[in-house]
């Protein structure tokens, strides 16, 4: 198994110049360490996020990241909301002030590892886990280059990598081990694979089985034939994508976990498994009525038995 991807060289380099104060203040305020609670890690200021982070500070730090200016490149001027009124269950909201609905959207708490399943001496430690994520651009189209996902109303902000690299930073701020997540679709767990895996080995092979098993179609489409119920095994039964937990690590003894034997071999079990992709059934449960206007390009046609004069069906 690949090691996990190093974080982008000037996120680090950011990351170490940041300092509490940098992050705990509003910019107008002249507070010590003690007065912000930073010099005692037992008593942490309550009003700061995780007790590290101050509305400003997170906005200061976000801006020194260059993320909000990257997400303005695509829909116009934002605004940083924060929903904290319990300071380690935040969520943090991006908002467009032309579309007024947020184009980035996350929801965050503490916890730890036995929550997600990781046993023994892995099950203390802590965690920042990801509730939900929401990354959207409301001011594109879907198009046939970039079809909508399932659980998709608008396309992506092609921020992915960045944003979970910064949340893998702020972990790391906190104290906490790993970063963690549950994704609803199969689609979401091909977004955070690059940085993730999964807690259960046999989760992590049942992943890897559908995503090989579609790899000559476009990731799109495998997505939906995943949420549609068209793949199936080797005695025709059907092969679903079941939510389960997954982890990046932070620290060391985190990424052992997923190089220990009893995962290894249950991620290869399941991943020998044969899967396939009913394409008769995937034809006639497509939702056309989700898709984007015009006729789909013709090897995709061909393949999912487009006709041009057949009516569409709203679900």
């Amino acid at each position: 198994m690949p090691r996990t991807l190093p974080i982008n060289p000037r996120f680090r380099r950011i990351y170490q110049q940041l300092s509490g104060v940098d992050l705990a203040t509003s910019g107008t305020e002249e507070l010590s360490l003690e007065d912000l609670g930073l010099g005692d890690t037992q008593n942490p200021r309550g009003e700061l996020l995780f007790g590290t982070y101050s509305p400003e500070g997170l906005e200061r730090a976000l801006r020194t990241y260059g993320l909000l200016q990257r997400a303005e490149e695509r829909v116009g001027p934002t605004e940083l909301r924060i929903l904290g009124d319990d300071p380690y269950r935040p969520r943090i909201s991006l908002w467009s002030r032309r579309f007024y609905v947020p184009v980035v959207d996350v929801a965050l708490r503490k916890t730890t590892g036995a929550e997600v399943g990781l046993d023994d001496s892995l099950a203390t430690v802590p965690l920042l886990y990801v509730d939900a994520l929401l990354l959207q651009n409301p001011g594109r189209a879907f198009d046939w280059h970039r079809p909508p996902l399932p659980g998709q109303n608008h396309p992506g902000l092609a921020l992915s990598a960045p944003v979970l690299e910064l949340l893998m930073l702020m972990a790391h701020r906190i104290g906490a081990e790993a970063l963690a997540l549950t994704p609803s679709t199969f689609a979401a767990a091909c977004v955070y694979d690059r940085r993730f895996r999964f807690v259960d080995g046999a989760a992590q092979g049942r992943f890897l089985a559908l995503r090989e098993a579609g790899e000559k179609r476009p990731r799109w489409l495998l997505a939906w034939a995943v949420e549609l119920g068209c793949m199936r095994d080797a005695e025709g039964h059907a092969a679903p994508f079941t939510p389960m937990p997954m982890v990046a690590p932070v620290h060391r003894r985190v990424l052992r976990a997923f190089e220990a034997r009893a995962w290894l071999e249950a991620r290869d079990r399941v991943r020998r498994q044969p899967l396939s992709l009913d394409e008769e059934a995937l034809q006639q449960r497509f939702p056309w009525e989700r898709m984007p206007p015009g006729a789909p390009p013709e090897r995709l046609a061909e393949q999912l038995g487009y006709d041009p004069l057949a009516p569409v069906v709203a679900h």
